[in-house]
């Protein structure tokens, strides 16, 4: 097993200002806010909501990487919309799910018994997967995938438990986040009414 904190701190050295981010309802948004607060990032989606949003913002912005930062207690939720993601099939979709075998207040999930997320993500025609248990491993896989032009999906068996990190909490949730990520998003150059303006 690998820290989440380690591995967001590798993701954020590869991202750049354009590309897009979506995380759950879970220590996820925290740490990621932590270590990256550039471009259009929507934080703490709601329980099975992350990666449908995510497959949303990788069609509305194709030219440019969406980082979808799952959960499995998320993801458990609405493992249908793996099926979507595999039929639209964005090839600038990476999605990370973050799994510790437990939800935040409620127990177990289904991952820390029989459930495999990277075999559901298969069954449901996603090519290219992988299972993560080491920070190497996760350097190795989730670069090539940031490199590439192919829809990715990892789970990344992580320690339970949080960080303490300084977050702006602010701007992670409610109205104050929801309306950040809107001006991100109407300031990006791939923004539809920006590309008109510049044609």
């Amino acid at each position: 097993m690998v820290k989440r904190l380690d591995c967001l701190r590798l993701l954020a050295s590869w991202m750049d200002e354009h590309m897009l981010t979506a995380t759950s309802l879970s220590a996820n948004y925290r740490e990621w806010n932590a270590v990256w607060k550039n471009g259009a990032n929507f934080y703490a989606l709601n329980l099975g909501m992350c990666l449908p949003f995510a497959v949303g913002l990788s069609l509305a912005f194709p030219r440019r990487k969406v980082i979808a930062l799952d959960s499995d207690g998320s993801l458990l939720l609405d493992t249908s919309s793996l099926v979507t993601a595999a039929a639209v099939n964005p090839g600038n979709l990476v999605a990370i799910v973050f799994d510790n075998g437990v939800y935040g207040r409620m127990g177990a999930t289904a991952t820390a018994h029989a459930a495999d997320l990277e075999k559901i993500a298969q069954g449901a025609g996603i090519k290219s997967t992988a299972t993560i248990r080491t920070l190497e491993e996760f350097e190795r896989r989730v670069k090539a995938a940031m490199d590439g032009a192919e829809l990715a999906f990892f789970v990344v068996k992580v320690e339970p438990g949080k960080e303490r990190v300084d977050f702006d909490h602010r701007l992670t949730h409610g109205r104050a986040m929801k309306e950040a990520f809107v001006d991100a998003v109407r300031r990006h150059p791939d923004y539809r009414a920006n590309e008109k303006k510049s044609s």
